[in-house]
Protein backbone atom coordinates (compact mmCIF):
# COMPACT_ATOMS: atom_id res chain seq x y z
CA UNK A 1 0.00 0.00 0.00
CA UNK A 2 1.47 3.45 -1.16
CA UNK A 3 1.76 6.35 1.78
CA UNK A 4 -1.72 8.25 0.24
CA UNK A 5 -3.54 5.65 0.56
CA UNK A 6 -2.30 4.35 3.93
CA UNK A 7 -2.97 7.88 4.94
CA UNK A 8 -6.36 8.11 3.60
CA UNK A 9 -7.09 4.30 5.49
CA UNK A 10 -5.80 5.96 8.88
CA UNK A 11 -7.77 9.24 8.78
CA UNK A 12 -11.22 7.13 7.51
CA UNK A 13 -10.56 4.78 10.59
CA UNK A 14 -9.94 7.93 12.78
CA UNK A 15 -12.79 10.08 11.11
CA UNK A 16 -15.15 6.85 11.65
CA UNK A 17 -14.60 7.40 15.63
CA UNK A 18 -18.07 9.26 16.51
CA UNK A 19 -16.36 11.51 18.91
CA UNK A 20 -13.61 12.62 15.98
CA UNK A 21 -16.44 13.06 13.91
CA UNK A 22 -18.44 15.39 16.09
CA UNK A 23 -15.37 17.15 16.72
CA UNK A 24 -15.02 18.04 13.46
CA UNK A 25 -18.30 18.75 12.81
CA UNK A 26 -18.07 21.23 15.96
CA UNK A 27 -15.19 22.61 14.57
CA UNK A 28 -16.89 22.53 10.94
CA UNK A 29 -19.64 24.98 12.15
CA UNK A 30 -17.32 27.52 13.96
CA UNK A 31 -13.97 29.26 13.40
CA UNK A 32 -12.43 28.16 16.54
CA UNK A 33 -13.63 26.78 19.64
CA UNK A 34 -11.38 25.61 23.09
CA UNK A 35 -11.20 22.11 24.33
CA UNK A 36 -14.11 22.44 26.96
CA UNK A 37 -16.25 24.64 24.13
CA UNK A 38 -15.95 21.27 22.52
CA UNK A 39 -16.45 19.22 24.50
CA UNK A 40 -20.28 21.06 25.86
CA UNK A 41 -20.85 20.80 22.30
CA UNK A 42 -19.77 16.84 21.54
CA UNK A 43 -21.50 16.31 25.03
CA UNK A 44 -18.29 14.52 26.43
CA UNK A 45 -15.57 15.26 28.78
CA UNK A 46 -13.29 18.08 28.47
CA UNK A 47 -10.50 15.00 29.06
CA UNK A 48 -11.92 12.79 26.47
CA UNK A 49 -11.92 15.37 23.98
CA UNK A 50 -8.31 16.59 24.37
CA UNK A 51 -7.86 12.75 23.52
CA UNK A 52 -9.59 13.02 20.49
CA UNK A 53 -7.92 16.38 19.94
CA UNK A 54 -4.60 15.64 19.72
CA UNK A 55 -5.38 12.26 17.31
CA UNK A 56 -6.70 14.75 15.32
CA UNK A 57 -3.76 17.06 14.94
CA UNK A 58 -1.37 14.08 14.84
CA UNK A 59 -3.69 13.07 11.73
CA UNK A 60 -3.31 16.71 10.34
CA UNK A 61 -6.93 17.76 10.70
CA UNK A 62 -7.02 20.29 13.67
CA UNK A 63 -4.23 22.65 14.82
CA UNK A 64 -4.44 24.86 17.78
CA UNK A 65 -2.96 28.45 19.09
CA UNK A 66 -2.59 29.31 22.34
CA UNK A 67 -2.90 32.80 24.19
CA UNK A 68 -0.51 31.58 26.97
CA UNK A 69 -3.55 30.17 29.11
CA UNK A 70 -6.17 28.65 26.51
CA UNK A 71 -5.70 27.21 23.35
CA UNK A 72 -8.29 27.28 20.60
CA UNK A 73 -8.35 24.69 17.97
CA UNK A 74 -9.74 24.92 14.10
CA UNK A 75 -9.51 22.90 11.36
CA UNK A 76 -6.51 22.85 9.16
CA UNK A 77 -7.98 22.45 5.76
CA UNK A 78 -11.36 24.05 6.55
CA UNK A 79 -12.74 24.28 2.71
CA UNK A 80 -12.01 20.62 2.17
CA UNK A 81 -13.16 19.27 5.55
CA UNK A 82 -16.43 21.28 4.64
CA UNK A 83 -16.62 19.41 1.12
CA UNK A 84 -15.71 16.28 2.80
CA UNK A 85 -18.26 16.16 5.15
CA UNK A 86 -21.21 17.17 2.59
CA UNK A 87 -20.41 14.50 0.54
CA UNK A 88 -20.97 12.37 3.42
CA UNK A 89 -24.19 13.90 4.04
CA UNK A 90 -25.07 13.70 0.08
CA UNK A 91 -23.62 10.06 0.10
CA UNK A 92 -25.97 9.21 3.00
CA UNK A 93 -28.90 10.77 1.67
CA UNK A 94 -28.61 9.12 -1.68
CA UNK A 95 -28.31 5.82 -0.27
CA UNK A 96 -30.67 6.45 2.50
CA UNK A 97 -33.48 6.58 -0.80
CA UNK A 98 -32.67 3.29 -1.80
CA UNK A 99 -33.47 1.98 1.46
CA UNK A 100 -37.40 3.28 1.50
Amino acid sequence: MDEKVYRQSRLCRLMGNPIAFAVVHALSQRKELTPSEIARAVGRSVSRVSHVLSSLRLAEVVRYDTDGRKARYRLKHPRETRELLKALATFIDSSSAFQR
